[in-house]
């Protein structure tokens, strides 16, 4: 399951739009809760967001999207999480 990674949008609803969760890393205390990275459209921006949390996957975040889907700012921001 290594870097396996489940994307979701909540189509604008909040300033955290994106929520990527990494699936291989749980907290072996609670129950189905990973490490993520809420994200705004801009995460690098000043005025933008991005931000390590935890959460539990699923559709209150929003619908499950593709890596690709994500503005590229995003992606990059995936990216150097995991390298």
């Amino acid at each position: 399951m290594k870097n396996e990674i489940r994307i979701y949008d909540n189509g604008g609803k909040t300033f955290d739009r994106y929520t990527a969760i990494f699936m291989d890393r749980n907290y072996p205390c609670t129950l189905n809760t990973y490490e993520c990275l809420g994200m705004s459209e801009n995460p690098f921006y000043p005025q933008g967001f991005c931000q390590h949390s935890a959460a539990m996957p699923g559709q209150h975040l929003g619908k499950r999207i593709e890596l690709s889907e994500l503005p590229a700012d995003c992606q990059k921001a995936i990216q150097q999480e995991i390298s």
